[in-house]
């Protein structure tokens, strides 16, 4: 893969892919760590023909990010801080933004990745039923309930 192309798909990617890790393991640093290595593993060993760069990136993250969780026993997402210094604060900054994020960070993993991947990372439903394993319409069903969820946290 050429350097200029990979340094334009990092300036397109990087931000989306960031909120994505950094909604899952709740540790800026670790989450730009997995992204680095993500693109890293881009560079060495992506086949110059893939149809979609984001979507093998996004199944590189999210194996890294599981390999992770299993090497280490993360801090429950209740006792971790808001980070709030740094780029990801940042990215962080416009309140609704950070409302969501609150709000999603109270929910189970299972609620926090399926809303991560389609607010953060912004991909469709279609893509992360095939990145979940899910049909099309199991992954809008979970969607659905994941707001709810968010939804009825964020009033209480």
């Amino acid at each position: 893969m050429e350097k200029d192309l990979l340094e334009q798909l990092y300036h397109t990617y990087h931000r989306r892919l960031t909120l994505y890790a950094l909604s899952l393991c709740r540790d800026p640093y670790l989450a730009e760590d997995l992204v680095q290595e993500a693109f890293l593993r881009a560079y060495l060993s992506l086949p110059e023909e893939t149809p979609s760069f984001f979507w093998w990136l996004m199944r590189v993250l999210r194996n890294l990010l599981i390999d992770q969780k299993r090497r280490e026993r993360f801090v429950s997402w209740e006792e971790a801080e808001m980070p709030t210094e740094g780029a990801e604060d940042a990215v962080l900054r416009q309140e609704s933004v950070r409302s969501l994020y609150r709000g999603i960070a109270a929910l189970e993993e299972a609620d926090r990745e399926i809303l991560a991947l389609y607010y953060f990372a912004q991909v469709s439903l279609r893509q992360i039923a095939q990145l979940l394993g899910l049909t099309e319409e199991a992954a809008k069903v979970r969607l659905h309930r994941a707001r709810k969820k968010k939804k009825k946290r964020m009033i209480l």
